[in-house]
């Protein structure tokens, strides 16, 4: 009897560290991609910081160059293309030299515009629409979701995403 209960206690246990073993080798292959995953986002940081500094001088670089330009240059007043002078033909294998040019209409006639440009108006909104004019987007969202409108009809009156109004119905 005692001879069976060893034999017994010698097969879990031989049964035991084959399990022990089992967890081991998968605890080390997790280890081994939790390194792996360090260091491809490690190399992921540096690519990224890199590109970063890049696109940082190429900006500073490039607000410069337009800096130098206005500095050198008056505003010119605004021609429209049929009256600028067309640049002269260069030969076939003569490539143009990359340069920055100055708008052609100048930013301080844009703004001018833009500004006595007459206001938008909005049509005339029916009963309903007033009323929802005079609530917040939550409020309105929350109506129409009681009154049981599809999530897309509700985005679409918003002007707002699926993702924004659902996100309001669930933090009511």
């Amino acid at each position: 009897m005692q001879t069976v209960f060893l034999l017994f206690l010698f097969i879990l246990q031989i049964i035991g560290f084959y399990f022990m073993a089992l967890l081991y080798m998968k605890i080390s292959k997790f280890k081994n991609l939790e390194k792996k995953q360090r260091k491809m986002m490690d190399e992921m940081d540096d690519a990224i910081g890199a590109y970063l500094a890049e696109l940082k001088m190429e900006n500073e670089r490039l607000i410069s160059i337009i800096e130098e330009r206005q500095a050198n240059e008056e505003p010119a007043e605004y021609s429209p293309p049929s009256q600028r002078q067309p640049e002269p033909e260069r030969p076939a294998g003569e490539e143009k030299a990359f340069t920055i040019t100055s708008p052609a209409y100048p930013v301080k006639a844009a703004l001018k515009s833009y500004q006595t440009a007459p206001l938008l108006t909005k049509p005339k909104l029916n009963e309903r629409e007033n009323k929802d004019a005079e609530m917040d987007d939550r409020t309105i969202a929350i109506h129409m979701h009681d009154e049981g409108k599809p999530i897309e009809e509700i985005a679409k009156r918003l002007g707002k995403g699926k993702t924004e109004v659902e996100l309001l119905l669930k933090f009511r």
